[in-house]
């Protein structure tokens, strides 16, 4: 009994502070007076391997693109397929047929394994998504994973934003009927399994989604480079470098993520976490080389709208 009214009382506390924090947000945005301008096209980046991590990735993958591409102002997409499997089919065939927009490029298992450290860790996501900041064309630059897709209440506030600025959104987690989306998956508060209000410096949310403008990561220089035996808290990583760089913080609305297995393990270890110590006691700002974001190796273009990458 004592149990069920202490698991009460917690579920109940953690509600009011999600709340307190989504008016907090709301206040900061309403009183947000910042000189903003108008954003006309997005460099959208997204990685991915072609290992079908969490079951239906590709229909995940298919589904959120579709309706993230629809509904952004003019975007370009930028796929990275790291480490790919060779005896297996390649998602940039059939991103780079359904997309006009997009740009696709394929980091083989050769060149993971001299960058990787940590054989257990399958996708050198941080690296890839330096490789997508350093390519992209567009002045602002929506870094977001693979099974996320936007509320339009986000998109609409995308066409104005502030240069200064580090934005990000709140989460909703939910149980998905793997049809494409439409409102009923944005509406729908039955098939909401988890939803939280992003914290004060966006750090809850960065893994998943975080729109900033290219001269932002240009000069913070992307995620750091030396980070090559772990792969969990390299998103917050990122954030505190971009952090010292004076930006402002701000939630735009929600993005919505579909649910799967790997989605629901909140805690205990993970091999493929990697060494998570490095990141104790960090100094901001590190210092990658000039060449971050594999600028140093050269893109074969094997067919239209797919590069692999090589070493020079």
């Amino acid at each position: 009994m004592f149990k069920k009214i202490k698991s009460a009382i917690e579920w109940r506390l953690e509600r009011a502070g999600h709340i307190r924090l989504k008016l907090y947000w709301n206040i900061k945005r309403f009183f947000d007076f910042s000189t903003k301008v108008n954003v006309n096209n997005i460099s959208i980046i997204v990685v991915g391997r072609n290992d079908n991590y969490g079951g239906d990735f590709r229909k995940r993958l298919q589904t959120t693109l579709d309706w993230n591409i629809s509904n952004l102002p003019e975007s370009e997409l930028i796929y990275i397929e790291w480490n790919k499997i060779k005896d297996r089919d390649s998602d940039t065939e059939w991103i780079s047929e359904r997309y006009n927009n997009s740009r696709c490029f394929i980091v083989s298992e050769e060149i993971h394994k001299k960058i990787c450290k940590n054989p257990q860790i399958p996708m050198m996501e941080y690296f890839a998504k330096n490789m997508g900041i350093r390519r992209a064309k567009y002045n602002w630059i929506l870094l977001i994973n693979a099974d996320v897709f936007l509320d339009p209440i986000t998109v609409k506030r995308m066409n104005k934003l502030n240069i200064n600025t580090i934005y990000g959104t709140h989460y909703i987690n939910i149980d998905w009927d793997r049809m494409p989306i439409n409102y009923n998956h944005i509406n729908k508060k039955n098939i909401r399994k988890t939803s939280f209000s992003t914290n004060k410096n966006l750090s809850s949310v960065v893994g998943n989604l975080i729109l900033t403008h290219k001269n932002n990561w240009l000069k913070a220089k992307g995620y750091d480079e030396s980070l090559r035996d772990v792969r969990s808290g390299v998103d917050n990583d990122g954030l505190k470098q971009l952090l010292s760089l004076g930006l402002k913080t701000m939630v735009l609305g929600n993005h919505f993520h579909l649910d799967h297995p790997e989605a629901s393990t909140t805690s205990g270890y993970n091999p493929t976490h990697g060494n998570i110590n490095v990141l104790k006691n960090r100094k901001y700002p590190y210092k990658n080389a000039d060449n971050w974001g594999l600028a140093n190796y050269k893109e074969l273009q094997i067919k239209e709208r797919i590069w692999q990458i090589e070493e020079i």
